[in-house]
């Protein structure tokens, strides 16, 4: 059994490494690729959360044979099944004729040039400047909310999650702009010293993480400077602040304490433990159904429950959690298990029909280099590349409501464009 518990670790560390793979046969990608460097950043992350929180599990020092826990293993064989099975997706879907057009049945909607692009940036920057300062006076002032940046994040942005989700999707489409209009590595890297101090007052360790990807990204795309060994400077700083960052909400750098942090597994093991000796029902749809209040503003609705989706297993373990906005999270496919049990999490993954999309999306960006092209955009590559590549872009909103926001950004840079150009002839 011991030996079949390795072949099922060995497996999910090779699915995380997968769209090395793929961005490289289905999209004709060299290795270093917007795709791989999303995944080669987010790797040690990705690593922590497989294996430091279930080796530190109730113990100040590390124990390899937690690795060996049934429960753990089972978590871990869910997610391998759901990445199977979207990997396999991935392949049938890049020999669908429909991938290559569907991205063109999205309207041009004009052609705007680097003038325009930098222009839209600045526009979106001062929205999030905005909606931060809304947030901010709402929760007790600018200075309350820089007081204390993590615990604002964790504590007040319940009631105020409109604000929250405005600001950091303002700053992401400005940050696209930014870079897709910049020329110059050497500038837009300065200029992203900028962005990155707006994303960290936000609070999410997350959420500059994806900002400092798509820098990268962007320097790739520019071809000045090798973003090879950029990553080879960059990583290990990255994560000395990663550290320095939980070592500023602690009093030492307590490895088991940071291990507590990637405790998504060992969570998803300790339900399954409870499910398997009979002491969890499941849900029979419940957390699905529910899972909608997510999308729904508690300050439209002040009724909205606090236990919704997911959270009603989070209650089990945390209870008083959800309303405190203590919501650690649950891997290992327990979001869709919960429900109906294993056919839920293979039927969940079988009717996820996200990998269209995204494998469309990646082959008209990318393969056919609407993105990669650097200078003029059209509308039709704005949209598809907002979606794919934009830092935390509709981060906390449902897709009709980002889908929404795109056809409100389109006519918002019209207008901008309109005006901007008007301007110019007058003046």
């Amino acid at each position: 059994m011991e030996s079949l518990y390795i072949f099922n670790l060995i497996i999910a560390v090779l699915l995380l490494f997968a769209p090395l793979w793929w961005s490289c046969r289905l999209l004709g990608q060299n290795w270093l690729n917007p795709i791989s460097l999303m995944v080669i950043v987010w790797m040690p992350v990705d690593l922590f959360r497989l294996f430091v929180g279930q080796l530190f599990i109730n113990n100040t020092s590390l124990v390899l044979s937690n690795l060996m826990d049934p429960a753990f293993q089972f978590a871990v064989l869910m997610t391998n099944l759901q990445q199977v099975i979207s990997l396999a997706m991935m392949f049938f879907i890049a020999r669908l004729r429909t991938t290559r057009h569907a991205p063109y049945l999205i309207p041009r909607m004009g052609r705007y040039s680097l003038g325009d692009l930098r222009h839209f940036g600045r526009f979106f920057f001062m929205l999030y400047v905005i909606a931060f300062m809304w947030l901010a006076m709402s929760t007790g002032g600018i200075g309350s909310w820089l007081e204390d940046i993590r615990g604002s994040y964790m504590e007040k942005r319940d009631g105020n999650g409109v604000f929250y989700a405005a600001a950091v999707s303002f700053l992401s489409i400005s940050y696209f702009f930014e870079g897709v209009s910049s020329t110059r590595s050497l500038g837009f890297a300065l200029r992203s010293l900028v962005y990155f101090v707006a994303i960290y007052i936000l609070g999410s360790k997350g959420f500059v993480l994806q900002f400092f990807i798509f820098c990268l990204i962007i320097i790739h795309r520019q071809g000045q400077w090798s973003v090879g060994r950029g990553l080879l400077i960059s990583m290990p700083a990255a994560f000395v602040l990663l550290l320095i960052n939980f070592v500023s909400q602690r009093d030492t750098l307590d490895f088991a304490g940071i291990a507590e942090y990637f405790n998504y597994y060992p969570n998803a093991a300790m339900y399954y433990a409870d499910y398997f000796r009979g002491a969890l029902p499941l849900f029979e749809g419940k957390v699905f159904l529910t899972s909608f209040w997510e999308y729904v503003p508690r300050s439209l609705f002040p009724d909205k429950p606090y236990v919704y989706g997911i959270l009603h297993v989070v209650e089990i373990y945390y209870p008083g959690g959800a309303e405190s906005g203590n919501t650690p999270a649950f891997y290992g496919g327990v979001p869709q298990f919960a429900d109906f049990g294993f056919p839920g999490v293979l039927l969940f993954a079988l009717f996820n029909w996200a990998p269209l999309f995204y494998f469309a999306g990646l082959r008209y960006t990318l393969k056919d280099r609407a993105f990669l092209n650097k200078g003029p955009m059209s509308g039709r590559t704005i949209i598809v590349s907002l979606l794919l590549f934009a830092p935390a872009f509709g981060s906390f909103l449902p897709m009709g409501l980002i889908v929404t926001l795109l056809l409100l950004i389109v006519c918002t840079i019209k207008l901008v464009q309109t005006i901007s150009r008007s301007l110019i002839r007058f003046l």
